[in-house]
């Protein structure tokens, strides 16, 4: 029985949806107002992401809007670290 059914995991990032979460964030930290004035950006080269910003809070104010936007483009944030 066991030779008959076999299942193999496979645990895969589409990099298209990073990349589109991505171009997301940064459109909306361009257009809000707390942002104002700020270097904030979000890169990705290969299979790492940078983060830049002023200060912790709006640090943290983009990590946040990066995982709502990987969230919902179904991308794990487990796979994140």
């Amino acid at each position: 029985m066991a030779s008959e059914c076999s299942f193999d995991i496979v645990s895969k990032v589409d990099l298209q949806e990073v990349d589109n979460a991505i171009q997301q964030t940064m459109k909306e930290v361009r257009t809000r107002y707390d942002f104002k004035g700020s270097v904030s950006e979000v890169t990705r080269s290969g299979s790492e992401l940078t983060i830049v910003s002023d200060d912790r809070f709006r640090l943290r104010s983009v990590l946040e809007i990066l995982n709502q936007r990987l969230a919902k483009r179904g991308v794990p944030l487990k796979a994140m670290k």
